[in-house]
């Protein structure tokens, strides 16, 4: 696919986060996380699955990798039952103590 085929569909995806953001913003502003869609634990497992579909085809997984780990790190700090937004606990942390 072309990127200007490939514009309207990225455009679509980044309208629909953004709906989400004043959302994530109250919980991280709140400090509660609630798993409103799922929990951080169901989206690890989608991450998983878009891993390995990018591996599968030859794509580059550099970017799936990174969500996938800072969302792993977040489950393994408590946060597996919470949703999505947890994952900002992990930037919250000074520099050289995330593991």
């Amino acid at each position: 696919m072309n990127a200007a085929a490939f514009a309207p569909i990225a455009g679509t995806g980044i309208e629909t986060v953004t709906g989400w953001l004043p959302g994530y913003a109250r919980q991280i502003d709140d400090g509660s996380y609630p798993a409103l869609d799922s929990t951080l634990g169901t989206h690890l497992a989608a991450m998983e699955h878009v891993v390995h579909e990018s591996e599968s085809l030859g794509v580059s997984a550099e970017l799936p990798r990174f969500f996938q780990a800072v969302a792993g790190r977040a489950a393994a700090d408590g946060h597996g039952g919470s949703g999505y937004a947890a994952m900002i606990e992990q930037f919250r942390k000074p520099a050289g103590t995330r593991s």
